[in-house]
């Protein structure tokens, strides 16, 4: 659940400043989202769905939805901060030549201070 300080090939600072992976909360949630999504449809697709009363495949389905996103819970939350990073900091493809821009907002004594 850490996350490096910096990117251990380009030094790229990943904390950009304080509460920077707050937004992250919306990527992951339509990350899973889209994962529900998937699901259903793959699970529509392959097994079908009944919406009767005495079919349980929807429950199936519902309960197999749960248990996939709880172990995909880390991988969504890395994906979502990758993500959410790639938005705000922008790529150099002269990234040997220059030096990396320090951000300014964070203060590096109050750094893990909670």
């Amino acid at each position: 659940m850490d996350m490096n300080a910096e990117c251990p090939v380009c030094k790229q600072p990943t904390e950009i400043e304080v509460g920077f992976y707050y937004g992250t909360g919306y990527v992951s949630y339509a990350l899973t989202i889209a994962i529900t999504v998937a699901t259903f449809v793959a699970w529509k697709v392959l097994i079908g769905l009944s919406f009767n009363i005495d079919d349980n495949r929807i429950f199936y389905w519902l309960g197999a939805n749960v248990v996939l996103l709880i172990l995909m819970q880390p991988i969504i939350m890395r994906y979502a901060r990758v993500l959410w990073l790639s938005w705000f900091v922008s790529y150099n493809p002269q990234w040997r030549e220059h030096e990396v821009e320090q951000p300014e907002r964070v203060n590096k004594e109050q750094a893990n201070n909670w």
